[in-house]
């Protein structure tokens, strides 16, 4: 029996755990051999085509996962553990204790490969789709709230009342669709876990989602769709109250005196960081935006970006925050009417309008051809239908679609196509 026959015979009594340890002594050996490397790839790029994968691995991966399953904590040599005679002059004489690999090894094999398969870049199958000719409801009062240990409430699904107790603390949910967080005793120090780090909270919303928090300094906030917002579950004894936004979001900041001065509130969010004392504003950070736009409607604000100055708005600005930071005038009624449940357009181009209502509806957007110039102006009401809000469209003369996928997996999406020629 020649070397590769035999090695094809070891693999074989291995991988089906008939081996005896005189023959998984031997093939461990053949293993740590470099010159039949070629010969172990391909026995498993056999099995795993046979068994769980269709796929084979590549040389990277397959040396990969090799060197991952034989490296040896504690090496011995062959003598040790058996006198079956060393196969191969020149052979490496030193590898894993087979005893505590027998039975593992192939299941790391195919775990191994199963995580180099999750870890490549898969060829997405693509989506079927074909035309919908449903309805698309607005969206409506639905977030997600995450405690500090992790745990997840529905806050659409939850009840009136309370839905937490976190030291102190308690968080309830009113019958307006709000969470409220009400100080049960007296604190004196920083609501905190074990390694006395303050307790995170995070409340973040779906498309077609929105919800309301009033923080524990009294603070209130609006979260708009596709959004989280993510606060400490307690201010008391902090030098300052900070919270990271994503998305975008509405603030009415509470004013809390401490010491000689206001203890100051500070969002932080995509590129920039708003400090405050006491005021009213609205962050835009979508990603699918051009910039981060924060629009002051009372009070002032500091608005200042890692790398580039920092500057003050006054009521009625608003600092448009990207490579630098611009600060214009602002209509602040446009930047918020989401809050007061309206979308509101002022000479805004396509892009502008499909990212606000493909978030409110649920929707993906796929601009076939060149997209439209057109430049909106006018008021949309959020509760309403897609059909009726999508009337906007349809008076700029713009062709659009919905699609739906085949499967009912996945979102549905609104295809814009080139724009009707006027007759």
């Amino acid at each position: 029996m020649n070397t590769d026959t035999r090695i094809q015979f070891l693999f074989s009594r291995y991988v089906s755990g008939e081996a005896t340890p005189d023959e998984t002594v031997e093939f461990f050996l053949l293993l740590n051999d470099a010159k039949y490397k070629a010969v172990f790839h391909q026995l498993m790029d056999q099995y795993l085509i046979e068994t769980t994968f269709s796929n084979g691995l590549n040389e990277e991966q397959k040396t990969g996962i090799l060197q991952e399953i034989f490296k040896a904590p504690e090496p011995v040599t062959a003598a040790a553990e058996t006198s079956v005679p060393l196969p191969l002059p020149g052979a490496v004489q030193s590898f894993p204790l087979w005893r505590k690999m027998l039975g593992a090894a192939i299941v790391l094999i195919t775990l191994s490969a199963a995580v180099f398969f999750i870890s490549r870049p898969k060829r997405e199958t693509p989506i079927t789709y074909t035309e919908y000719k449903g309805e698309l409801k607005p969206g409506g009062n639905k977030a997600t709230l995450t405690l500090n240990d992790g745990t997840k409430l529905c806050l659409s699904d939850a009840a009136n009342g309370k839905l937490a107790q976190q030291g102190n603390v308690r968080i309830r949910k009113s019958a307006e669709g709000r969470i409220i967080y009400e100080i049960t005793a007296p604190e004196n120090k920083v609501q905190t876990n074990a390694e006395n780090e303050p307790q995170y909270n995070i409340v973040s919303t779906p498309a077609g989602g929105q919800y309301q928090v009033l923080l524990p300094d009294g603070t209130r906030v609006w979260l708009n769709a596709a959004s989280s917002l993510k606060y400490p579950v307690s201010f008391a004894a902090l030098k300052e109250r900070r919270v990271e936004l994503s998305g975008e979001a509405y603030f009415e900041v509470a004013k809390i005196n401490r010491g000689r001065g206001r203890l100051p509130f500070l969002v932080k969010s995509s590129g920039q960081e708003v400090e405050v004392l006491g005021t009213h504003f609205n962050i835009n950070t979508y990603k699918e935006e051009k910039a981060a736009v924060t629009t002051l409607l009372e009070g002032s604000v500091r608005v200042s970006r890692a790398g580039a100055f920092a500057a003050v708005i006054a009521p009625g600005e608003q600092a448009i925050v990207n490579e630098g930071i611009k600060i214009s005038r602002a209509d602040t009624s446009t930047a918020v009417a989401w809050k007061n449940g309206i979308f509101k357009f002022d000479h805004a181009d396509i892009y502008t309008v499909m990212n606000q209502l493909s978030r409110w509806y649920d929707l993906d957007v796929e601009y076939r051809g060149k997209a439209p110039e057109n430049k909106f102006n006018g008021e949309v009401y959020r509760n309403m239908d897609a059909s009726k809000a999508f009337r906007i469209l349809s008076l700029a003369r713009i062709n659009f679609r919905l699609e739906t996928p085949l499967n009912h997996q996945g979102r549905k999406k609104i295809v814009i196509t080139q724009q009707q020629k006027m007759p």
